[in-house]
C-alpha cells in the first residue's frame, strides 16, 4: 500500500510517500523567510506552501519512480496548527483522493507526532506514556494501545517550544530557538542564575511557562551572563519536563515512554530521558532528530496506523482545518466516514 501525505501545519512544506515496509521518499521545505520576524507570519507561510507544495510532490514521485495514480490513500494534516497553512496540504489531499477515487484521511498532527514510533523495528509495548513537546503544544499521555491515547495533562498558557522561542527571540539569538539557546548553554553555568520552576511539583501533569519567560526577561534585564542565563533556563525546562514525564510513567505502570515534537531533538533532554529510562528498566522511544520537528512521514504513518485498523479508514471530504485541539482523548483520524 502506497500512502502519500502532506505536512503543511506550520511553516515547513512536506510531502512523503510511504509503502508496507517503510518511507519510499520524502521532501521537506524550510520556510526561511520569517527568520527576520522573530516568528512565523501566517499569510507569508501560507502563500509560500501554495508555491512550494506541487514541485514537492513531483519531487517524492520522481525520487520513487512511481506516478500519482498508483497511490493508495491520501493524508494531510487537518490541525491543529495555522488554518491558512493547513488548508494547503489538506485541499491537495482532498482533490487527489477525489480526482482518484482513493481514500483521503485528515490527520491529527498532535496524534502524527506520537506515531512517528509506529513503524519502529520493534513493536511499541503498552501501556506507554507519551510527553508530546511540539511547538505550540506540551502535553503528557497515557497510551494503552495506539487507538487509546489519553491526555493526562498540558500546559496552562505557554508551551515548551514557545518558551524557548520567545526567550531567543528576547535574548536576540533569532529564530527558531531550540537550537540557539541548546548551542549557546553549552558555554554557560547551568546553576549561575536562579530561575522559578513553575508547576514544579512531579505528580501535576500540567505546565506553565509564561512565569519562567518573564523571570527571564527580568534576569536578561539585570545583565546576566547570556550563556548562563540559556543553561539555567534550558536546565529548567529539562527538570520540569522530565520529572513530571517519569512521575506518570510510574504511576501508569508503562513498559514503554515516548517523546515527541521538536523539543525533544534537545541534546540535554534526551540525554535526561535516557539515563531515567535505562535507570527503571523502561523501553525509551525517541524519534530521530529530523522527525522531532514537523515532517509528513509521521502523517504518512498515522494514516498507516488508521488503515491497519480499519473501518472507518477515511475521513469526510468536508474535513475542514482547525487551528487548536481540545479534548481528553486523542485520535489520529479527524471526521471519520460513518462517524
Amino acid at each position: 500500500m502506497l500512502i502519500l501525505a502532506f505536512e503543511t501545519s506550520c511553516d515547513d512544506s512536506a510531502a512523503a510517500l510511504l509503502d508496507d515496509d517503510g518511507v519510499v521518499a520524502e521532501a521537506v521545505a524550510t520556510q526561511a523567510e520569517h527568520g527576520g520576524y522573530g516568528g512565523v507570519v501566517p499569510e507569508i507561510a501560507s502563500r509560500l506552501h501554495m508555491s512550494t507544495l506541487p514541485g514537492l510532490v513531483d519531487d517524492v514521485l520522481v525520487s520513487a519512480g512511481t506516478e500519482i495514480g498508483e497511490v493508495d490513500a491520501f493524508a494531510a494534516t487537518a490541525g491543529p496548527g495555522l488554518v491558512g497553512s493547513l488548508l494547503v496540504g489538506l485541499s491537495w489531499a482532498k482533490a487527489a483522493a477525489w480526482a482518484g477515487g482513493r481514500p483521503f484521511l485528515g490527520i491529527n498532527h498532535l496524534s502524527a507526532h506520537l506515531h512517528i514510533h509506529y513503524m519502529s523495528e520493534s513493536p511499541v509495548r503498552f501501556p506507554a506514556v507519551a510527553l508530546l513537546i511540539s511547538g505550540g503544544h506540551t502535553g503528557i499521555f497515557r497510551m494503552d494501545s495506539w487507538r487509546e491515547c489519553i491526555l493526562l495533562g498540558s500546559t496552562r498558557d505557554d508551551a515548551a517550544g514557545e518558551a524557548f522561542d520567545k526567550t531567543a527571540r528576547l535574548m536576540g539569538l533569532g529564530y527558531p530557538g531550540g537550537s540557539v539557546i541548546e548551542d549557546l548553554a553549552r558555554r554557560g553555568d547551568r546553576s549561575a542564575v536562579d530561575l522559578p520552576r513553575p508547576l514544579a511539583d512531579p505528580s501535576l501533569p500540567e505546565f506553565s511557562f509564561s512565569g519562567l519567560k518573564t523571570a527571564v526577561r527580568l534576569q536578561w534585564e539585570a545583565g546576566a551572563d547570556p550563556a548562563d542565563l540559556a543553561a539555567s533556563f534550558q536546565q529548567v525546562v529539562v527538570d520540569i519536563l522530565a520529572d513530571k514525564l517519569m512521575y506518570q510513567a510510574e504511576e501508569c505502570g508503562a513498559v514503554t515512554v515516548m517523546a515527541a515534537g521538536g523539543v525533544c531533538a534537545n541534546g540535554p533532554l534526551r540525554s535526561r530521558l535516557s539515563l531515567e529510562c535505562s535507570d527503571r528498566g523502561i523501553d525509551l522511544r525517541l524519534p530521530e532528530k529530523r522527525y522531532a520537528t514537523d515532517n509528513a512521514v509521521m502523517v504518512a504513518m498515522a494514516a498507516r496506523a488508521v488503515l491497519d485498523a480499519g473501518y472507518p479508514a477515511s475521513s469526510k471530504l468536508s474535513c475542514n482545518a482547525f487551528s487548536r485541539w481540545e479534548g481528553e482523548r486523542l485520535t489520529a483520524l479527524v471526521d471519520p466516514e460513518g462517524a
